[in-house]
């Protein structure tokens, strides 16, 4: 792949390139970009750091960028140390609605959705009916601002099932025409169809390439999916710096190698890669409402 050739651009739909993971070897990034043409939107996570996200897809020609308050941060303290104090400020949809209108860079809402993953064991029914209440509404006034300043909405979901699918009922009940897509997905056939039958778009990321878990029906697998989902639904993204895809897991993420999910996903299809990156392109230009050229 070479920089030079537009049908072969890749889109890294999501990505934290401006977290502290790449303080070291910043610039070194931003060439291996250049080299493999493949332009980011670096998402925002809490205030601080969708603000952060915006000054730096205003001052990198190759990125942009999403604001948002991811759900883990709603409900829990749990922190991974690449994105710095997230709860230094607390949720606060006046502030994240300021930071849309900041810049034209600003693409998306999110990421928000519904993380039940760090809820305590011990908790209360009541008390998780509390907690699952406060991410759902965050997630609908996310919603309503991105519906509202024409953004597409990127959604979370791990381990919230049928609550999230609820969800993104609501909100395609409520906001017809609003643009999103499920990232990071990871689900089975019929929950992919599901989100699918709502208009939404998928985005596919490392998990593609990593063997499938012991037990997975052949048809559940992220493979398979991708295979045979609709090509114009199918976003490409790397959630760098996490979720490195083979050939490179285990080492820190960043968007170059949204190329390896690319040849994954080609060699799934049986398609031409300048077909699957042309596509994809396509695909997230539509999503987003931009040229990324």
């Amino acid at each position: 792949m070479t920089s030079d050739l537009r049908q072969l651009m890749l889109i890294d739909t999501h990505s934290h390139l401006h977290f502290k993971a790449y303080d070291a070897d910043r610039e070194a990034v931003h060439a291996r970009m250049a080299e493999f043409g493949v332009k980011t939107i670096t998402i925002g996570t809490a205030i601080n750091t969708s603000r952060e996200a915006v000054a730096y897809a205003d001052v990198h020609p190759d990125v942009w960028a999403a604001v948002g308050f991811h759900p883990d941060h709603v409900t829990s303290e749990h922190m991974d140390e690449s994105e710095g104090d997230v709860l230094a400020e607390p949720y606060n949809v006046e502030a994240l609605e300021r930071l849309v209108k900041s810049s034209p860079r600003v693409l998306a809402l999110g990421e928000t959705g519904l993380d039940f993953h760090y809820f305590s064991v011990d908790a209360s029914e009541s008390e998780i009916a509390r907690l699952q209440s406060e991410q759902r509404q965050v997630f609908l006034e996310h919603a309503k601002l991105a519906a509202e300043y024409d953004k597409a909405l990127i959604v979370h979901s791990r381990d919230a099932g049928v609550q999230m699918l609820e969800a993104l009922q609501e909100v395609r009940t409520r906001y017809p025409n609003l643009r999103m897509v499920v990232h990071a997905f990871n689900g089975t056939g019929r929950e992919a169809s599901d989100i699918l039958d709502l208009g939404c778009w998928l985005g596919i990321g490392g998990i593609v390439t990593f063997k499938p878990r012991k037990g997975l029906a052949p048809e559940d697998t992220l493979s398979a999916i991708a295979a045979k989902m609709p090509l114009h639904k199918l976003l490409l993204e790397t959630d760098a710096p996490w979720l490195a895809p083979v050939p490179v897991r285990g080492e820190r993420n960043e968007p170059t190698f949204v190329r390896h999910i690319a040849q994954h996903i080609t060699e799934a299809r049986g398609m031409a890669l300048a077909d699957v990156c042309n596509a994809t392109t396509e695909n997230a230009e539509a999503c987003f409402k931009t040229n990324f050229a």
